[in-house]
Parts: C-alpha cells; sequence; structure tokens
C-alpha cells in the first residue's frame, strides 16, 4: 500500500522522492553520474518499463532511454499501440556505472529501494523488465532472460511482471527485435485484460 498523503497524488509524491534522491551518494557511483537517472513517464502509467542502468546518452541528458536502444524501443512501443500515458520508465541503477560496466552487488543493494519506491508510488498493473539484468533483480532469480521472457510472474499479487530482451540486445541481434515486440504486444494484451 503507498503511503501517499491523502493530499498528494502519484505525480507530487514521485516529484518530491526525485528531488529527495538527487543528492544521493550511497554508492560511489555518484562521483562518475553526470547526472542521476531518475525515470520518465506518467504518473499515471499502468506499465512500467524497467532496464539496467542509464547509458552514456542518458547520463548526459538525464533521462532514462534516450539512446538507440530508447530509440528502437520507442518504435516497437508503438507498433503495439501503447500510449505515453500508459508508461512510465526507469532503471534499476540510477547512476551509469564506468564504461556501461555491470552494476555491482553493493550498487544494486544502493539503488533497489528508490526502484521499489517508484513502484510503490506509480503501482503499475504490469512491469516489463527489459533484459537479463533488471529481469533477475526484480525476480530474485538467475535464470538467463531467454528462458524467461514472454512468460508473465506475479511481481506481487496485483503487478505481473512480464520480462522481455533489453532493446540493446536487439540492435547487436536484430533477429531479437520480433520476440520484442511479441513480448510487448503481450504486455499490451495483457494490459486489455
Amino acid at each position: 500500500m503507498s503511503q501517499r498523503s491523502k493530499h498528494q497524488g502519484p505525480q507530487q509524491v514521485l516529484k518530491q522522492f526525485h528531488s529527495s534522491i538527487l543528492t544521493c551518494r550511497a554508492c560511489s557511483l555518484y562521483r562518475t553520474r553526470t547526472h542521476l537517472v531518475f525515470g520518465r513517464g506518467s504518473s499515471q502509467a499502468k506499465v512500467m518499463l524497467v532496464g539496467e542502468a542509464p547509458g552514456r546518452e542518458e547520463d548526459l541528458e538525464g533521462r532514462p532511454f534516450v539512446g538507440a536502444a530508447g530509440k528502437l524501443l520507442a518504435k516497437e512501443l508503438a507498433k503495439t499501440g501503447l500510449r505515453d500515458e500508459d508508461i512510465y520508465i526507469a532503471n534499476v541503477l540510477k547512476c551509469r556505472p564506468p564504461g556501461n560496466r555491470d552494476p555491482l552487488p553493493e550498487e544494486i543493494e544502493a539503488c533497489l529501494p528508490y526502484l521499489k519506491r517508484q513502484i510503490e508510488i506509480l503501482h503499475p498493473r504490469i512491469i516489463c523488465s527489459l533484459g537479463k539484468f533488471a529481469t533477475q533483480v526484480l525476480l530474485g532469480t538467475q535464470q538467463g532472460i531467454t528462458s524467461l521472457r514472454g512468460k508473465p510472474q506475479l511481481y506481487r499479487e496485483d503487478i505481473t511482471i512480464i520480462p522481455t530482451l533489453h532493446p540493446a540486445a536487439c540492435i547487436y541481434n536484430p533477429s531479437w527485435k520480433k520476440l520484442l515486440l511479441q513480448d510487448l504486444r503481450l504486455l499490451k494484451t495483457k494490459l486489455s485484460e
């Protein structure tokens, strides 16, 4: 259950939460970040997309999924008919790991409460985890993304997770684009149920 004030909607609560973590120093990534990359999208989102961590372009701009992977994701989402007001996009980590290396356990530990709070505030019906890392963190599993993708699972009683491939992986392996689109269409179908 969200701890929203009776007088504040999710947009205001999200904005206040964002402001409260802008100067985060919970791990060493604050030393190398340009911007903390909080998230973007509708505070009324029914769908939350969760990726791994900001890349170079996201760090420079302060917004998630603005680079090539974000452009591919937007293109594939448009094919499903999902509207911007249905979506909120965030990452597990809020700061870019140097050289886009894999996140360290202590970085995940520092950032995961922030993501969980975003989920609590937004209370989406569906979370679409983008890629192996976000899926493993959210589901608490070590299974690979190719065995998990496209198989809805419960995050909580009232929130479904649909794991899918990360759009960046689809750039390097173009044959996976059809699988990403298939999973996003499944997401759209589940949203209509």
